[in-house]
């Protein structure tokens, strides 16, 4: 009996010993074989975990954070990040602008959304493009908005409202130069969320909130002693908060070594049930009346899309249309979770890409005052004036340099810096195997040499490009890259002898690309190019103090700066 139990014994702690053994291993990294990364992070408990603790909470940016152990570190274009390997296996880490645009543009069967990334996302945008695989439903669900990018549809719907609510915006500071904040600096970033959500949400809901009016109203009446009562707020003012809402739990999430499971939690709080019933409520409310518009259209009449006001519009007439030729009854749209999470993933991004970019546009024309100055210049032979130029001639209009400028102020911003794919296949980049399963993270912010690579490394579409178009780092264009200089998108026409813009100059990566690409690319660009021609025909954006100058920033969902003011003279 006694040597049966002493057996026992034995048994149990040769097991506990076993897995011991292997928790202790657990807590050491398992590098994959054949990418560069840190010698001695393979020998220390946690890997580089420590080092991008220290290093996010010194920089507030967490991508930075992780290419500077890694690949800065290392001086190489491609590493990888370690962690213990019980929590998570190693972390691919590529900053070589070339190869990412190469496996972007043209290797989507190698590479696919991140399922961290996935993860991370999806308790926001459960039913939203951004958190599905590139599966047969995810292309039906794109194919639905496809046409709100189209061209004709952005300049037919949604440019003429960015257009008013830019001129509105000019109109409250012309105010604030002239009576409020005068010669002092002032925060733009309020300012520029207000112009964000009034131009996105009348573009997409078809509802104009009229904010930045508002603000202008609210302003006079108060220099001239009027009190209102407070008025109920515009459903795109509520939807402020949520969007706030869901940039503060995503950058919490990504404090914690598993933002999986930190976003996971925060679904069972009550914050969040309140959130959900807030988006569900206030797009629902706006889906039936656009439906109202709709439902007593024939064929034809849904057909011809003349009552198209906004992106909702487009899509919930299209659903009709479908519905009435399959001889189906039309399901209710309030009801359909892709419409409310699409809508959620396009309000959020461009309210908040919006008026980040445009916060950064502000502090590098302060900070390249020669750049502002040239660019007003072509501006104004372009739009003599005195009345500011219509959409129609901003956007029909051929500015080179205009281009440039807003192409290098969205390169040297990197509003969205990081990008997460997975490897679906085994396969290489820059000679590096990378096994299936592998998780990679692209540095999308071209404002720096990249480390060197050698060209027989890189894929054969990547030669192939670089051969058509060259390789842009070697180039006038590749230099420099910490500094504002829309010139390095500009080259001499051979048979014009004039200057064009050419958009190879250097990768474009500030939007992704391929299939996965951001989806409201197109809106971007052509309200970026409004914004900027009114602001820089309307103002100059003078020096600010010392203290307001740095470009230091936090990183949440975008890259936000610190130090968004201004200090503007009315022209």
């Amino acid at each position: 009996m006694l040597e049966s139990v002493s057996a026992a014994y034995a048994l149990v702690l040769i097991l506990l010993g076993v897995l011991l053994v292997f928790l202790w291993r657990g807590l050491y990294p398992n590098p994959y074989p054949g990418i560069p990364y840190n010698k001695e992070s393979a020998g220390r408990i946690g890997g580089d975990t420590s080092a991008i603790v220290a290093l996010i909470k010194e920089l507030n940016e967490f991508c930075e954070a992780m290419f500077t152990v890694s690949t800065r570190k290392l001086g190489t274009p491609i590493a990888q990040v370690l962690f213990p390997s019980m929590l998570r296996k190693p972390l691919v880490m590529l900053e070589d602008p070339r190869e990412i645009e190469d496996i972007i543009l043209r290797r989507n069967k190698e590479f696919d959304k991140a399922p961290t990334n996935i993860d991370h996302f999806r308790p926001m945008f459960p039913n939203g493009s951004i958190t599905h695989y590139t599966t047969p439903q995810l292309k039906a669900q794109k194919r639905l908005w496809a046409d709100i990018m189209s061209v004709t549809f952005l300049r037919k719907t949604a440019a003429p409202k960015i257009h008013k609510a830019v001129l509105e915006l000019v109109d409250l500071w012309r105010l604030r130069a002239g009576t409020v904040s005068k010669d002092r600096p002032f925060s733009v970033v309020g300012d520029f969320e207000n112009l964000a959500l009034d131009a996105m949400w009348v573009s997409l809901m078809g509802e104009e909130p009229g904010i930045t009016r508002n603000e202008t109203r609210k302003i006079r009446d108060q220099l001239a002693g009027i009190t209102h009562k407070e008025e109920a707020r515009p459903a795109a003012d509520i939807f402020r908060d949520e969007v706030n809402y869901i940039s503060s739990a995503i950058h919490t999430g990504s404090q914690f070594p598993l933002p999986w499971f930190r976003m996971y939690l925060e679904t069972f709080t009550a914050r969040y049930r309140q959130h959900r019933r807030t988006v569900e409520t206030e797009i629902g409310n706006v889906m039936k009346k656009a439906v109202e518009r709709f439902q007593h259209l024939g064929a034809a009449g849904l057909e011809a899309g003349d009552m198209d006001t906004c992106a909702l519009d487009l899509v919930l007439r299209r659903q009709l249309l479908n519905a009435k030729k399959a001889g189906k009854a039309p399901t209710d749209p309030t009801k359909d979770q892709a419409i409310v999470d699409e809508l959620l993933v396009m309000i959020t991004g461009g309210y908040d890409s919006t008026a980040t970019a445009l916060s950064w546009f502000v502090k590098l024309m302060e900070a390249f005052p020669a750049v502002q100055t040239e660019l007003r210049g072509v501006l104004k032979a372009a739009f003599p004036g005195p009345e500011p130029p219509s959409v129609a001639e901003i956007l029909e209009s051929d500015i080179p340099y205009l281009d440039g400028a807003c192409e290098d102020v969205v390169r040297l911003a990197g509003t969205s810096k990081g990008n997460l794919r997975q490897a679906v296949v085994d396969t290489e980049i820059l000679g590096c195997p990378i096994p299936k399963g592998t998780e990679i993270l692209f540095n999308y912010h071209i404002n720096r040499t990249p480390a060197p690579a050698d060209e027989a490394t890189r894929s054969a579409t990547s030669r192939d490009a670089a051969i058509k178009r060259g390789d842009g780092f070697q180039g006038a264009a590749g230099r420099d890259l910490d500094r504002l200089n829309p010139r390095r998108w500009l080259v001499r026409d051979d048979k014009t002898h004039k200057e064009v813009f050419n958009s190879n100059a250097l990768p474009s990566l500030a939007f992704g690309g391929g299939f996965r690409g951001c989806f409201g690319r197109k809106l971007a660009v052509m309200e970026f190019r409004i914004i900027a021609v009114l602001l820089i025909l309307n103002f100059e954006f003078l020096e600010l103090p010392n203290e307001l100058e740095n470009m230091t920033c936090v990183e949440k969902i975008f890259r936000i700066p610190d130090m968004a003011y201004a200090k503007i003279r009315a022209l």
